[in-house]
């Protein structure tokens, strides 16, 4: 049942639009310096895939909320069903994520070498936190 609550609270769907957002308005900015490098390119490529990962998650997550919206009984089947998809969704945030910090420490590089080990170090701590915080909570005792 908290899957249900957790879908109803919108949480996966508001932070995928908002990390979709950033993802495209970043990729947006990388375009519009016509930078020729390959890297940038790269870099572009990057924060589309991450803002169409979110979107994914968006999707899904919205819905499941607007297919759900009156139901009142949820019987085991039909959560078994709702994990199930929402696996699509979380995946896809969780992805995108990923993807997100990647781009952001490539990015450095198209500043100056300085700005790209400093960003790239940066990443790479936060995908270690990332990561070990993933797998606390993948591992939580749920009933």
């Amino acid at each position: 049942m908290s899957e249900i609550l957790e879908l109803r609270t919108g949480q996966v769907a508001y932070i995928s639009s908002l990390m979709c957002g950033f993802a495209l308005s970043i990729a947006v900015q990388v375009i519009r310096g016509r930078d020729p490098r390959p890297l940038a390119t790269f870099c572009f490529l990057l924060f589309t895939i991450s803002a169409l990962l979110f979107l994914l998650a968006l999707y899904v997550d919205v819905s499941l909320i607007l297919r759900l919206a009156g139901v009142q009984l949820f019987t085991e089947p039909l959560i078994a069903q709702v994990v199930y998809i929402r696996n699509f969704s979380t995946t896809g945030a969780t992805a995108g994520v990923l993807v997100f910090l990647v781009a952001i420490g490539i990015t450095g590089w198209l500043r100056s070498s300085w700005a790209g080990w400093v960003s790239t170090v940066i990443m790479l701590v936060t995908l270690i936190a990332v990561g070990v915080a993933r797998e606390i909570i993948v591992s939580l005792p749920v009933p």
